[in-house]
């Protein structure tokens, strides 16, 4: 699934965190170590080039400290993950943009037995740039999924997923809300103890608040697991037909659908990971638009407590409603990274991003530069 172009310079930040992260002993145990409590603070300062992501947008100093509380079960049948996150942000000149947002996420894990699987349950308030809409957009996100694995004989096994999705903005004059409901299966057959050929077929409906409505049916094939020696992850491509329903006439889409996901251990300090799609979505502003994008990210250990991490990408974007017929949208971004891990429980962190985004309507060409410095302590 291609990630929607709001999300892509709040992902390349999230992937250097990732990169960047580095585990922690629990402040608190309980039930002979089975049940952990973690505490994580954060406090950052960035400044943002283009807080608005369009043409002319205005730059700001932005000020951020976080709060999250982790809670881990590892006994009996199904292990719990669950955490509670506050966020809180502010605007040096644009005030009206501040916010206080709080997260709660839930994953119940089988992991033993024939039938294995995950639920995952997710509600969390989210404010950012929508590149497509050219505003800062404020929502509630509400997900529910549901994946699961069952081997048939020796070789075959197959799985399944069941997603809910649903986007309710705070500005529904200027704003549609969406909600997803994807339904998915794939066959494997295990070419060897690490690999897997994998096929399948997914079903998606997206249904806006603007009384439009989509469904999509994709066709994929692929490999899973070791594809060589150093290289994990997945490749799949196939086609994909977006089908409009009801009253809605456009946005129509048949052709390829790809994703992929792949990591490469270099060496014992060196770590790439790559990440490949090509996808239907539905925008903020109820458009619907076919994104192809790939991005590749590195961590470098420089020493024991010091490291440098790397993201480059781009992409591009077709408008497929006839409103926007002939919009495309390409972007180019890339970032670093360093990070100093002071003791087993801080670690400092400064990071730099670097967006560009060309179309054919000039308000979203843009350029935008962020550049932040944090602290983080987890306990």
């Amino acid at each position: 699934m291609a990630f929607p172009p709001k999300f892509r310079f709040a992902g390349a930040h999230l992937l250097l965190a990732v990169l960047t992260s580095l585990p922690a002993h629990a402040f608190i145990s309980l039930n002979e170590g089975s049940d952990h409590l973690y505490a994580t603070g954060t406090a950052s300062l960035a400044y943002d080039s283009n807080i608005f992501a369009h043409a002319g947008g205005e730059g700001d100093y932005i000020y951020s400290a976080g709060l999250m509380m982790e809670y881990s079960r590892r006994a009996g049948l199904i292990g719990v993950n669950a955490s509670i996150t506050i966020t809180a942000s502010r605007f040096g000149r644009n005030p009206s943009q501040d916010f206080n947002n709080p997260a709660f996420t839930a994953e119940f894990i089988k992991s033993g037995g024939r039938t294995t699987g995950t639920l995952k349950l997710l509600a969390a308030r989210e404010s950012q740039a929508d590149v497509v809409a050219g505003i800062r957009t404020e929502s509630w996100n509400y997900d529910a999924g549901f994946k699961f694995k069952y081997p048939v004989i020796e070789r075959y096994s197959f799985s399944g997923n069941l997603d809910y999705i649903d986007r309710v903005y705070d500005q529904p004059s200027a704003l549609t809300d969406l909600q997803t409901y994807t339904a998915g299966t794939d066959l494997l057959y295990a070419l060897t103890s690490a690999r897997d050929l994998v096929a399948g077929y997914q079903f998606r409906r997206s249904e806006t608040s603007s009384a439009s409505s989509f469904d999509d049916h994709s066709f994929t094939a692929g490999v899973s697991g070791r594809i060589l020696a150093k290289l994990n992850g997945s490749l799949r491509a196939g086609y994909e037909v977006r089908s409009p329903r009801g009253a809605t006439t456009d946005g129509a889409y048949r052709g390829l659908a790809a994703s992929g996901s792949l990591t490469w251990s270099v060496s014992r300090t060196l770590t790439v990971n790559g990440q490949v799609s090509r996808d239907v979505s539905v925008t903020a502003n109820n458009q619907s638009v076919n994104t192809t994008s790939g991005s590749l990210g590195l961590n470098y250990a420089l020493r024991d407590n010091l490291s440098l991490t790397g993201t480059a990408g781009g992409g591009q974007s077709h408008f497929l409603d006839a409103i926007d017929a002939g919009r495309h949208d390409e972007y180019l971004t890339w970032g670093a990274g360093l990070k100093y891990k002071m003791n087993e429980h801080l670690d400092t962190s400064l990071n730099y991003i670097f967006d560009q985004n060309w179309s054919t309507f000039s308000y979203s060409d843009f350029t935008r530069h962020m550049i932040t410095v944090s602290l983080s302590s987890r306990w």
